[in-house]
Formats: structure tokens, C-alpha cells, sequence
């Protein structure tokens, strides 16, 4: 299938771009700043980012964790998906599965969905758009790269699960047929999610319309694969764009969402503080989805005035990994290194401060 790039070249450990020129026009209360958290990632290569772009680099969400968070009240070990559906947590009744991925859960099934799943621990570290070297020190158990085929593959198990995503720029990928034949060659390769739309709400990005995004949904049902939602920007258009989605995929017995992508990013001064507070609202925004899916922050960081010092990016991801024991839910993040502060490695390869922190992080829950 052809499909246009979406980033940059990157060097042997650094992304050279493929930021976006966010505007901070839009804000939202769930989203990173308390006035404007714009997420609009850009793929061309005239919005790099720079000039203190907001822009989240094309990301889609994806890679539902099969199960991780499928726990329900009492903590139990989650299943993987049945059939390719990503099993859905935090019921209270003990965890529920999409039967097939399906977009409505089938509660009190979790039992035995559990024990035909994978029990043990599930990619949890991720990272977007980072060559094999980085993400090897990094230790990262997945990646992905807005593309549907890996570009910088390791080898030996090294440098974590690639998770295909069907970006939706081009018109072949706006194709029923196109996207449905994607998939499939995905299931063939052994891939067990796909990352959906990025950011459909956003000009500069995959921009789809609801209507658009929906009758397209049944291309991506394939039941040896798990779905994730299309991940918007944080602002207002993003967040009604997500509800307007997901009332359509509530109102359906058979469209899936198996998995719930999300993109972050704070903007302005204090919106990526210590204990990341305004990120966690974000994150309650996302659950309060019907259906329990897991959650997959996709693309996220801080940007402008919210990443003053690299001192205080690496406080704002400590914090993070923190709200994320809280929310069991959170299956899935990939941090973005590409602006200022962000990077997780040097230009040699070393680690930076944030990525010997990111380096230390459990890869796995």
C-alpha cells in the first residue's frame, strides 16, 4: 500500500524533526495547560515544530494492551484479547472482553477470557518515531513510527514490538478496500494491534471527518487484530471530535474500539508540574468512556512555556509514571523526543538525563 511520510529523517539516535506547528489558540480543561493544549503535530516538513510549535508529531495510538489492564476491582490478571478484541478492564465485576474486539463488552466473561490469555507481563514503555539504537538503551518493550512498516528494525528482540498505524492521510488510506488489505497484511505478519487516525480533527494532520472516520471503521475489523480509537489533539476540537466518535461507537453493536488512543501535550508555563496533575485530568477525561478500555497515550510531552528546564520535564515524567500506578487503565505510553528538553538521547547516543530516567522505567506491567 502507499503512503505518504509523515516524519523526518532521523540520525543515528535523534529525530531532526517532524514536529508540528501547533496553535495555542484551543484550550481545554482536561487537556495539558490550564489555557491552551494544542496537540496538532505536523507532518510536512514546513511544520517542524520550531518556533514553538505545539505540535504532537503525528501519532496515532495503538498497540491496546491485550489485557494488561483488564483487571477488574480485585486486581485480577486480565486475559489477552479473545479473537484479536483487546480485553477491556476495570470492571468492577472483574475485568470484561470484547468478544471479537467488538465495541460492546461482554461483562463476567473475564474469567475465562484470563486464562486463554496471556497472563504474564504486557509491553507497558513505548516510544514513537526512534531508531533500533536509542530504543535498545531505552529499553522500551514497543514503538511505532505513524507508518505501517518498521523503518529502523532491530534484530535479536532488541528494541521493543513495532505496532502498525494506518494514518490516514493519503487517499488510499481513506479507502474502505486499501485499509482493509493493510490490516490484513498486518494479522499475516504477526502484528496483534493497529494504531487508528492521526489526529482526524487537525488540518495539518490526518483531518477525516467523524462521518468519514465511522464508515470507514469496518475495514479495520479483523478478529487477529486489536483496534485502537483514532487519537485526536487534547484541545476543545479534538475532545468533540473523541465524543462526537465515540457516541457513534457506543450507538453500534459491531463497530470496535478496542483500545482508546490519547495524545498530550502541556503548553503553557506550570502545565507539566511535578506531580503531573493537569495530565492526570486528561487521563479522567479518557476514562470516562463507557466500555473500561484500556487507555494508550500515544504521544505526549511538554512543550513551550511547560518545559522550561530539562530538570523539570524529568520531575514532570517521574510524576507521570506515578499518575499512571493510579490508573491501572493506562495500558500503553510512548513518549515523542523531539523538541526542546524532550530528548531522550544525546547526539552521540548517550542518554540524556530524562532518557536515563525513561531508561530506568519498568518496561512492562
Amino acid at each position: 500500500m502507499i503512503f505518504t511520510t509523515r516524519c523526518f529523517a532521523v540520525t543515528a539516535f535523534l529525530l531532526v524533526g517532524c514536529g508540528g506547528s501547533g496553535s495555542p489558540s484551543n484550550s481545554t480543561a482536561n487537556g495539558g495547560s490550564s489555557a491552551t493544549d494544542s496537540t496538532s503535530g505536523g507532518t510536512s516538513p514546513s511544520s517542524s515544530g520550531s518556533n514553538g510549535a505545539a505540535g504532537s508529531a503525528n501519532a496515532g495510538s495503538s498497540n491496546g494492551i491485550a489485557g494488561s489492564n483488564a483487571a477488574g476491582a480485585s486486581g485480577a490478571a486480565s486475559g489477552g484479547s479473545s479473537n484479536g478484541g483487546a480485553a477491556n478492564g476495570g470492571a468492577t465485576s472483574g475485568g470484561t472482553n470484547s468478544s471479537n474486539g467488538g465495541a460492546t463488552n461482554s461483562a463476567g466473561n473475564a474469567g475465562s477470557a484470563g486464562s486463554s490469555g496471556s497472563t504474564g507481563a504486557q509491553p507497558f514503555k513505548g516510544v514513537a518515531n526512534s531508531p533500533c539504537a536509542a530504543r535498545t538503551l531505552l529499553g522500551v518493550s514497543w514503538y511505532y513510527n505513524w507508518e505501517e512498516s518498521e523503518d529502523d528494525p532491530c534484530t535479536g528482540g532488541k528494541g521493543g514490538t513495532f505496532v502498525p498505524m494506518i494514518w490516514g492521510h493519503t487517499g488510499a488510506e481513506q479507502n474502505a478496500g486499501s485499509i482493509q488489505s493493510a490490516v490484513a497484511g498486518f494479522v499475516s505478519k504477526g502484528y496483534k494491534y493497529v494504531l487508528g487516525f492521526n489526529e482526524p480533527d487537525n488540518s495539518g494532520q490526518s483531518k477525516i471527518g467523524v462521518d468519514a472516520a465511522i464508515s470507514l471503521l469496518p475495514s479495520f475489523d479483523n478478529p487477529g487484530i486489536s483496534v485502537g480509537t483514532p487519537a485526536t489533539q487534547a484541545n476543545t476540537t479534538g475532545q468533540a471530535w473523541f465524543k462526537s466518535y465515540m457516541s457513534d461507537v457506543a450507538a453500534s453493536t459491531t463497530l470496535r474500539a478496542d483500545f482508546i488512543a490519547i495524545h498530550w501535550y502541556g503548553w503553557n508555563a506550570g502545565s507539566c508540574d511535578a506531580s503531573a496533575s493537569q495530565l492526570e485530568s486528561y487521563i479522567k477525561y479518557a476514562e470516562g468512556f463507557a466500555g473500561n478500555r484500556p487507555i494508550w497515550l500515544t504521544e505526549w510531552g511538554c512543550l513551550n512555556l511547560s518545559a522550561p528546564t530539562a530538570a523539570g520535564v524529568v520531575d514532570f515524567y517521574k510524576g507521570a509514571l506515578a499518575v499512571f500506578a493510579k490508573h491501572p487503565r493506562v495500558a500503553r505510553y510512548a513518549w515523542y523526543p523531539w523538541s526542546t528538553n524532550l530528548a531522550l538521547n544525546n547526539s552521540d547516543g548517550s542518554l540524556t538525563d530524562l532518557g536515563k530516567a525513561y531508561a530506568a522505567a519498568a518496561p512492562t506491567k
